[in-house]
């Protein structure tokens, strides 16, 4: 029953945003299930060569870790994105983010199913990063719980899904700060659920996009200081790696 409900309350949350069988980014029909149309779709950068052997993040150098991995703490134990940030799929996640395009984490859970079957994710529960309350109110949806539902509900696994993390405080829309503000806007700006238990958990957590990874560092902190034994994060997309290694070590 409780499954039945939640499949119904995330139908409805839908239909703040219907879309149908279209391309995500210009709008033309498309026939299966990648969510673009060939032309956009030659648009997509896939995050499919050298990756952060922590974070997931695209890298060019010789580096086996990114800048923001190879000197800040990290709490989570692993992050994948099967997309960089750019081109059609940054504008679909904006869409899906700011314009009432909820029903485009029905495709992109596809790509993160994907993602979490090629590297055989073993968790005990899926969770989500929180919002506010007031850009919960100005959206009508979190884009992220969309994701974590749709993941569940393709791999038939509602019951791992829980609202783990809360967040607390209003923060400064992370799209619109520096690198460096970023790290510490969301310094104290979540906590566990009430009622949530996470102790000895294995944990998958999901967002939409990992830019210097300090949104689901900030939430993995909050679970592992509750118990959770690990802590992976799976995004839609990643920004790839831009990181002055020389200064950083002066």
């Amino acid at each position: 029953m409780k499954n039945r409900i939640c499949k119904i309350k995330r139908r409805l949350t839908q239909l703040f945003a219907p879309v149908d069988f279209r391309c995500m980014i210009c709008g033309r029909d498309v026939f299966d299930e990648l969510g673009f149309c060939p032309e956009c779709l030659k648009r997509v950068t896939f995050n499919n060569g050298k990756t952060c052997k922590r974070c997931g993040v695209a890298l060019d150098g010789e580096e086996d870790y990114c800048g923001n991995c190879s000197f800040d703490k990290t709490y989570f134990d692993r992050a994948y994105s099967p997309f960089c940030y750019d081109g059609a799929v940054r504008d679909a996640i904006l869409d899906m983010k700011f314009n009432n395009c909820g029903a485009y984490a029905e495709v992109f859970a596809r790509y993160l199913v994907f993602a979490a079957r090629r590297e055989q994710l073993q968790y005990d529960l899926v969770t989500f990063a929180p919002i506010s309350r007031n850009s919960l109110k100005k959206r009508r949806y979190n884009q992220a719980q969309l994701l974590a539902e749709a993941f569940c509900d393709i791999l038939e696994c509602e019951n791992l899904l829980c609202e783990t993390i809360v967040k607390i405080r209003e923060t400064e829309p992370q799209e619109k700060l520096s690198k460096t503000d970023r790290k510490t806007n969301l310094v104290g700006s979540y906590r566990l659920a009430p009622k949530s238990d996470v102790k000895g958990k294995k944990v998958l957590l999901i967002d939409d996009v990992k830019t210097t990874g300090a949104t689901i560092n900030e939430c993995a902190k909050v679970l592992k200081n509750h118990g959770a034994q690990s802590v992976v994060a799976l995004t839609v997309a990643s920004r790839k790696e831009n990181f002055d290694y020389e200064n950083q070590q002066e």
